[in-house]
């Protein structure tokens, strides 16, 4: 009887894996063993290749939801040492490579919520109840293979009822990693402690429920940081918050306890609500029903916009919280104005509590701090955006196509929407949502991450990829890693790369388009680049159409005053500026037309200042109070226009306009004030401008006849869009969008790994590549 082994990689460590083989072994009568170790999970079983055909196929036909095998390897095997009729899972193997992939953190699940609210269980109303499908991973961990001593968890033994549930093979908590109860518990702590008498579990979520209802402001420490809660039905609360905060008009996420409330409050599409309910558990923009409680505050949660952020309880305490409360509230990120989520209990402590009136924590530390992740589903394609990857969703990453990299890869990834990605061998990990590096605090947030997730994994990197942009803050970041080759890449070939990979597209034998449309990048020639057309074939990137670059003043603050886009765009058009002057003090008109007059300026192209030119032309935003708020209110005006009047008399500027390989944004901005100002709708504005915007991408596709069109940049966050573009253009031609990443720059690291092995295979090879010395 022949012996076997078999590797199993995948999320296949802390959902419960080693159990399910365990089970299905001994069920089948099955001698054998079963073990982490530092790629994955290792079956060894004493069987006829019959047998083993059998097993297998049960075990990947009955996996869990959250399992997910990636690659499976069978080798016959000679030294078998002892032969056991039993089968056992052992002890976890460490080993020199460390590839396994990393389980994200899991979102309580249905069972554990029925027994949290089970008077008869012993874990009733416990707030860190969690199973083998449910609670904290990645958050906690700090080694591979996944076990409770490699973890936050090590810091808390097992009572002996945990114990025997974790030796259990019929128990739901079999090998349970996370395991605890109130006899070896996890503790909650209150700060300031003005009431002596909470001492209790529910002592901490009575006192929670009576600060939120009676309009205060709460600090609690979730799964991958803190966040602060208020009563999303109380004005005055929401005001407060803002107020503290310093967060005057960026939109509010809200929390429901359950479906049945959700359904109270929105109208959820079945898309939606499958996202909501997720392991993920992330915040789903949603549209809220008319005269309910929240109607009153609406404008103060989500000022200007249709769709509000909501999101299900993601774990045991806030589950208890919102349920007591009964009532939507807000759970917003735990952090200072312009800095990173707080995570640690005496800095949230030191740094909330001018913003919160108390703050409830606990003593088990997280390691890998995340903010929740954020999506939205296109209302007619219902397409999937993701806006935020973070908790639950990352750092895991699966390829299509297994692709091997002989040198482990570190991407730096870019400024805004920072992230990194690792490639080691087959494996592909890509981090959370990391913030804006602009702020020092979340280049420190960067680094901690980055440093503990090398130690993590002990990849050490010997190619380092970093963005064109001279200017960039994660540029810096490469002397951290001296006598280390270090290549730059194009900022929106990455993102083009980016999307080819995840459609595993990279040995593509067809021509694709890429449209690329963001804020900006730098390009080749050395301009800020933000609409680009590149034709991909046969490992190139050809630039193929574009608008026309236009000034780019004052560096960032144009980015943040929509209004002097509209400034500059229709300068280009030679026209007088008058319709413009209202917005500007004296002295402000006179120093930047002089400032234009003079030119020199730096140049771009970006299409997201397009978005902003509109948005001020149409009097709707001429400040951005946060990022993309002027071209989310443009959107916002162009879907309610639609959803009154339909599509029939809405048509594009440059119907009768042929595009070729530059396109004029003077001319579209020229004809949007032409009919502001002859009085005409501002929605049938927005509406013309978003399809004028379909018939330029028509009409690319056109000159290039490529049948795969793939779209990437932070402009595609823009629902609507995406909905026009699947409606015009989807019954004619492959409509690629992003489907594990973001659209915008949190998939530039992965991006720039893909652009790579694009041209590190390419038989052509031209990269530019250099040593950098140690520079810390």
């Amino acid at each position: 009887m022949p012996f076997w082994s078999v590797h199993i990689e995948g999320q296949v460590q802390g959902v419960g894996f080693r159990p399910h083989v365990s089970r299905i072994a001994q069920a089948k009568g099955l001698g054998g063993k079963v073990f982490n170790t530092s790629k994955g999970v290792t079956v060894e079983v004493y069987c006829s290749k019959l047998d083993l055909d059998e097993f297998l196929e049960e075990l990947q036909s009955k996996l869990s939801p959250l399992a997910v095998i990636s690659n499976l390897q069978i080798e016959q095997i000679s030294n078998i040492g002892d032969i056991t009729k039993d089968f056992q899972i052992l002890p976890s193997q460490e080993g020199e490579s460390k590839s396994a992939n990393v389980s994200p953190d899991f979102g309580i699940c249905m069972s554990c919520q029925s027994e949290l609210l089970n008077p008869k269980s012993r874990r009733y109303q416990y707030p860190f109840i969690s199973c083998t499908q449910c609670g904290p991973r990645y958050s906690i961990l700090r080694g591979i293979p996944y076990d409770r001593h490699r973890s936050s968890m090590g810091n808390f033994g097992m009572c002996s009822s945990c114990m025997d549930e974790y030796h259990d093979e019929h128990d739901r908590r079999f090998h349970s990693q996370t395991n605890s109860c109130p006899d070896c518990p996890i503790n909650l702590r209150i700060f300031p402690e003005t009431d002596p008498t909470i001492s209790k579990p529910i002592d901490f979520v009575d006192h929670a429920v009576t600060i939120i209802q009676s309009g205060g402001i709460l600090a609690v420490k979730g799964t991958g940081g803190f966040l602060l809660l208020t009563d999303a039905t109380n004005s005055d609360a929401v005001k407060l918050l803002r107020k503290r905060k310093q967060r005057p008009r960026k939109p509010l996420a809200l929390m429901v306890h359950d479906e049945n409330m959700l359904s109270d409050f929105f109208t959820v599409s079945h898309e939606e609500i499958e996202l909501l309910r997720s392991a993920a558990r992330p915040i789903v923009l949603c549209k809220p029903k008319e005269y309910t409680s929240l109607h009153g505050t609406q404008a103060w949660v989500a000022p200007g916009l249709s769709l509000l952020g909501v999101c299900l309880p993601a774990d045991p305490l806030m589950f208890l919280i919102s349920r007591k409360v009964g009532k939507p509230i807000i759970a917003t990120s735990g952090n200072l104005h312009l800095s990173p989520l707080q995570f640690k209990d005496q800095e949230a402590i030191q740094n909330l509590l001018g913003i919160a009136d108390a703050v409830i924590y606990h003593n088990r530390e997280i390691h890998f701090p995340q903010d929740d992740s954020v999506l939205r589903i296109a209302e007619n394609s219902q397409q999937k955006i993701i806006l935020r990857r973070s908790r639950g969703l990352a750092p895991t990453f699966w390829n299509k196509v297994r692709i091997k990299t002989e040198l482990p890869i570190l991407a730096l990834g870019a400024d805004l929407k920072a992230t990194f990605a690792l490639w080691d061998v087959y494996n592909v990990y890509v981090s959370q949502y990391l913030g804006n590096l602009d702020s020092f605090d979340t280049q420190e947030r960067y680094l901690d991450t980055l440093t503990k997730f090398l130690d993590l994994t002990g990849i050490q990197p010997q190619q380092i990829l970093m963005d064109k942009h001279p200017l960039y803050h994660s540029r810096r970041f490469a002397g951290n890693f001296p006598h280390v080759n270090v290549t730059e890449v194009p900022h929106h070939e990455a993102h083009f790369a980016a999307l080819l990979w995840e459609y595993a597209a990279l040995d593509a034998d067809e021509p694709i388009l890429g449209v690329i449309w963001d804020g900006l990048g730098f390009g080749n020639d050395a301009a800020l680049w933000g609409s680009e057309f590149f034709v991909f074939n046969s490992g190139e990137f050809e630039r193929v159409c574009s608008f026309d670059y236009f000034d780019y003043i004052l560096g960032d603050k144009m980015s943040i005053e929509p209004r002097l886009s509209a400034l500059v765009l229709y300068y280009h058009t030679g026209e007088p500026l008058d319709f413009l002057k209202e917005k500007y003090s004296t002295t402000e008109w006179v120093l930047y037309t002089k400032m234009l007059d003079k030119g020199g300026h730096a140049q771009t192209n970006s299409m997201g200042r397009i978005f902003d030119a509109v948005s001020s032309i149409l009097e709707l935003c001429d400040f951005n109070t946060y990022e993309g708020e002027a071209a989310m209110l443009l959107e916002q005006l162009a879907r309610n226009y639609f959803d009154a009047n339909g599509h029939a008399a809405t048509q594009s500027y440059f119907m009768d306009s042929i595009v070729k390989d530059k396109i004029s944004g003077a001319d579209l901005i020229s004809q949007i004030i032409k009919d502001k100002s002859n009085g005409l709708d501002s929605g049938l504005i927005a509406a013309k401008f978003h399809l004028t915007l379909v018939h330029i991408i028509s009409q690319v596709i056109q000159n290039t006849s490529c049948r795969k069109i793939g779209f990437s940049g932070g402009v595609f966050q823009n629902a609507l869009l995406v909905d026009l573009l699947q409606q015009y253009l989807g019954d004619d031609y492959q409509l690629l969008f992003h489907e594990q990443l973001s659209p915008n720059d949190e998939n530039i690291s992965l991006g720039q790994m893909a652009w790579y092995h694009i041209k590190n295979r390419s038989q052509n090879l031209k990269i530019k590549s250099y040593v950098l010395g140690d520079s810390r």
